[in-house]
């Protein structure tokens, strides 16, 4: 087993070749560079979590190859998933999606993808770690330390800057998800009252008009005023109303343009460091918020 400054070493390494990797083939894929991962420095830590959990549950079993793979495979892929998981739960951002999968779970994880894992996890037990093991256990103890204090203090730097922004954003959406709601509620709330009006003045005219029909040798000309006088107090009752939920919707219209200019500026940012990145289920919510913000206007 390592000293613990050993394993934070190759923590470290790990995350940096994942760094290189995952960055060379998306820039390749995109025909230019992408910044990959999390955080803005050349580290992606899944890679350096999933190498150190990689190298622990093969201990037992690393003079198997089959073994080897199937431990790698199911540790990386549970890896994967609790952690794709909990970043879009914390941050409200999925920063890889497997949805496009013919075989995949919530977009967190896929088939290929564990079985690439599985791949990955015998590459590095048989091939890859034996001279980066050689390289840090050949190291003096002191350097390995210092290098490793200097990394843990730009790493933690890094991580509390790019959590900061990472929760601006958070509260962003939420804000963007509460006035989606406020607008539903007003919807709801306008056709509710335009279905009571109507249904209120229907009821008024009809007794109006049997009251008017059993009195109409008495009185015709002084019942008909009386029909016109309330179809005139109930209009001008409903365009009151109607005035009133109209302003609350300009207001709402306004508060939403001012948080969708907000979001789109959060996201451009977060697309032109995270390319690959999306809102999840965000981006058709706030399409048919928008949908329905239309419909409710042509109506009202």
């Amino acid at each position: 087993m390592y000293k613990v400054y050993q394993w934070m070493a190759f923590f470290y390494i790990y995350c940096v070749l994942g760094w290189i990797w995952e960055t060379s083939y998306v820039s390749v894929c995109k025909r230019k560079f992408v910044n990959r991962g999390f955080l803005h420095g050349p580290v992606i830590p899944i890679y350096g979590c999933g190498a150190v959990m990689m190298l622990l549950v093969t201990q037992p079993v690393r003079d198997s190859l089959v073994l080897t793979y199937l431990a790698g495979m199911a540790g990386a892929t549970l890896l994967e998933l609790v952690t794709g998981w909990a970043m879009e739960r914390l941050f409200k951002v999925r920063y890889w999606d497997y949805s496009h999968h013919k075989i995949q779970f919530g977009g967190y994880i896929c088939l290929s993808s564990s079985l690439f894992w599985g791949v990955l996890t015998v590459l590095l037990v048989r091939v890859l770690h034996a001279p980066i093991e050689k390289a840090v256990l050949g190291l003096p103890a002191p350097v390995t330390v210092a290098a490793v204090s200097v990394f843990t203090a730009f790493f933690v730097w890094d991580v509390a800057v790019s959590v900061k922004e990472a929760l601006d954003m958070r509260r962003l959406l939420v804000a963007a998800e509460k006035l989606r709601g406020d607008m539903e509620r007003l919807q709801r709330e306008l056709a509710q009252r335009m279905e009571q009006q109507r249904a209120e003045l229907a009821q008024r005219v009809d007794q109006s008009r049997e009251e008017w029909a059993q009195r109409v040798d008495q009185s015709r000309e002084e019942w008909a005023q009386r029909m016109d006088q309330s179809r005139e107090e109930l209009s001008a009752r409903w365009d009151a109303r109607r005035e009133e939920l109209a302003a609350r919707l300009e207001q709402l219209r306004l508060q939403n343009e001012e948080r969708a200019k907000e979001l789109r500026s959060a996201r451009e940012r977060l697309r032109r460091r995270h390319p690959s990145a999306t809102m999840g289920k965000m981006e058709e919510l706030f399409d048919e918020a928008k949908k329905k913000w239309n419909e409710t206007r042509g109506r009202s």
